[in-house]
């Protein structure tokens, strides 16, 4: 480093250094030279296959500065397994005990500081690492030492802090958002998946970057693994319950929701395997989810074929997601790249932002659709008043003119001979014909239900009569005709004028005994003044009960009343 600038560089200590497998480097004995030499960053399953998957051993690194160098700094990195860092025999970083074994190697806790000043002009920069706990499959020092300035590489730190912050808070604030807009907006459940998304995408971006050793940094080793194995599990399920909701036409298939619902397998081991057994399945895993991006990758390029709303979008974002996911398997297998480092998140971040734009379109369109159809009901609801307000027009004018011709034949056979028995039954029949005449008007004139015609009429008087407080009214109007419906609320009608209006206490009974339909009016003291002579009022009735195909019973004296229609349902 006596050659190099210090001054605001930072360096990776990439390079070949010195390796001793199966020796943990000690102050109180030194470290034994081995002369043998490796690659790093590197795990050493591939320096030679004669090292072990699981097993411990001591890099070495000689480091020389001049006098004038005095902010040179290093910084050290987090790597897989337990492992502490030593200046010479000055021990400046761990995370636990560095063990010969499984039982011997025990994590403690990740230290918050990662930058150490370089004290000496020569330094032995030395590295014990045990990986009998974590990944054990990626044993060595995966990622690189640097070197530099020290306030250039605290600089470092924190903006990578800050755009670790960032990236959690805005995808958690995009799924806040769409969780906050599917409890406002229900009919679509697009919004709620995709808020589900995000927050699953927000803790794998935390349970992948350096937050969690700072916020988190006793938490072990092994349910590191398993959070990140379970958001790496969910993904390719959550994408889907997104896909399947806006195309259910395309993803809706029984076969594919058999396939995707495969996946909770590996969810499920999360929390059933133990840390080696997780550790295999977990490698294994790595090569299934391109296979399932490709299966949903293909149903929805399927869907633009269909020109299905928004699909080309959707596609492409897919696409360069999927590509990402496949950098980060490739890498994570083979510790190669073919893009940028760690692109799969950022790719996660785009989608996110595609995907969220569509929803949003998706909502407006929703609105726009909503603005539409009650601007054609209100035009509807206008039509129907304005026909309404012309039937009643006419249905008055109809009521009028027959209520004048017939009156006036009525009142023609008046004037002849009374003792003429077919003039006294042709003046009847024109008075049912009348009577029959009204009841169609009336129905043309109703706008509402059975409900209104028989059972609130009853329960209005009711109300205007407290005598009658005690009266018990069912609903049954549902189990009759509209038509029938009319004839109860009149034959109701005539037998309260006939006698029901008394001083003494009444009661009304109107509801289901049996298989019958019952109408039952009760009441005691002397009788009100009466609007019509009743004669008129019974004959009526009566043919108005003759038209259901009712009984009815009728007692009218002078203390006591009592009425009983029966209607078969």
């Amino acid at each position: 480093m006596s050659t190099a600038s210090p001054w605001g560089e930072i360096y990776p200590l990439k390079g070949d250094w010195e390796f001793n497998w199966g020796n943990l480097y000690s102050p109180n004995t030194g470290y034994a030279a081995s002369g043998q030499y490796f690659p790093v960053p590197g795990i050493w399953r591939d320096y030679s296959p004669e090292f072990t998957l699981q097993g411990h051993g001591s890099y070495r690194l000689k480091i020389h500065k001049t006098p004038e160098q005095r902010n040179l700094a290093i910084y050290v990195p987090r790597i897989p397994g337990v492992y502490s860092v030593y200046f010479g025999k000055r021990m400046i970083f761990a995370n636990g005990i560095n063990g010969t074994n499984r039982f011997d190697t025990e994590f403690l806790a990740h230290p918050n500081s990662q930058i150490y000043l370089l004290d000496s002009l020569d330094t032995e920069l030395i590295v014990n690492v045990s990986n009998y706990r974590g990944n054990f499959l990626k044993g060595g020092i995966r990622n690189p030492f640097l070197i530099g300035d020290i306030d250039s590489l605290k600089l470092k730190v924190v903006r990578e802090m800050i755009w670790e912050t960032l990236l959690v808070a805005i995808i958690f604030s995009v799924g806040l958002y769409h969780l906050i807009f599917f409890a406002s907006y229900r009919k679509d459940l697009v919004p709620l998946f995709f808020s589900l998304f995000c927050f699953l995408v927000a803790f794998y971006s935390f349970v992948t970057s350096g937050l969690q050793y700072i916020l988190t940094p006793e938490l072990t080793l092994d349910w590191r693994i398993r959070m990140e194995y379970f958001c790496e599990a969910c993904l390719v399920p959550s994408v889907y319950m997104i896909l399947r909701t806006m195309y259910p036409k395309q993803f809706g298939a029984k076969w594919m929701a058999i396939l995707m619902s495969t996946m909770f397998i590996f969810v499920l081991s999360v929390f059933v395997l133990g840390e080696e057994e997780l550790i295999y399945l977990y490698s294994f895993f790595m090569h299934v989810p391109p296979f399932y991006s490709l299966v949903l990758l293909v149903t929805l390029g399927y869907a633009w074929w269909q020109k299905e709303d928004r699909a080309r979008t959707v596609f492409l974002s897919g696409i360069i997601l999927a590509i990402s996911m496949v950098n980060d398997v490739i890498w994570g297998l083979y510790e190669v790249y073919f893009l940028i480092p760690y692109s799969f998140p950022a790719a996660l971040v785009g989608f996110i932002t595609f995907n969220s734009y569509i929803i949003s379109l998706r909502f407006t369109k929703d609105l726009e659709k909503v603005e539409a159809f009650a601007e054609l009901q209100s035009k509807y609801n206008e039509q129907l008043r304005l026909n309404a307000e012309e039937k009643a027009k006419y249905a008055t004018l109809v009521d009028q003119s027959m209520d004048k011709g017939f009156h006036s034949l009525i009142d023609q056979l008046e004037s002849k001979e009374s003792s003429d028995k077919s003039l006294s039954k042709l003046k009847d029949e024109l008075n049912q014909t009348l009577s029959g005449v009204r009841d169609i008007l009336d129905l043309m004139h109703h706008q509402g239900g059975k409900e209104e015609l028989v059972e609130d009429e009853m329960r209005k008087f009711v109300l205007k009569n407290p005598l009658f407080a005690h009266s018990e009214i069912q609903t049954v109007s549902q189990f009759l005709r509209i038509d029938e419906c009319l004839q109860v609320q009149r034959i109701f009608s005539d037998a309260v004028k006939i006698g029901a209006r008394r001083s003494g206490e009444s009661k009304i009974f109107w509801g289901k005994e049996g298989d019958s339909i019952l109408l039952r009016l009760q009441a005691t003291g002397v009788v009100e003044i009466k609007e019509e002579p009743s004669s008129l009022l019974e004959a009526d009735l009566k043919v108005r009960a003759e038209k259901l195909g009712a009984r009815f019973f009728l007692l009218s004296e002078p203390g006591k009343f009592e009425f009983e229609l029966r209607l078969h349902s």
